[in-house]
């Protein structure tokens, strides 16, 4: 029986401040509610350590995930056995701001 790969997740720290804005931005509107975020964000983390090929590839090599209760999208990339995290989104953002960081 073939072992299972795990990838090993890596977010850039342009990402990790994306999370960050929006987690403040949830806390102020609801008490509560950045926790919720947080706790959806790791849910998709732990379904990309097991399964990254899952989502589509929407530009060059970078795929992306739609959160389901929030609206915000994860921007990744596989580089061997590792997810690099390259930006957390709005989903009405726009996509021509984000191109550069996606690069």
């Amino acid at each position: 029986m073939p072992v299972a790969l795990n990838y090993t997740i890596h977010v850039r720290r342009s990402a990790e401040l994306d999370i960050a804005d929006a987690q403040i931005w949830y806390e102020e509107q609801q008490i509560g509610l950045a926790a919720k975020f947080h706790h959806e964000l790791i849910t998709v983390f732990a379904r990309l350590t097991e399964s990254p090929l899952i989502y589509p590839v929407v530009y060059r090599n970078i795929r992306r995930v739609v959160l389901h209760r929030f609206p915000f999208l994860i921007w990744y990339q596989i580089e061997g056995e590792n997810v690099i995290v390259l930006a957390c989104t709005h989903g009405k953002a726009d996509p021509d701001t984000l191109r550069p960081r996606l690069l």
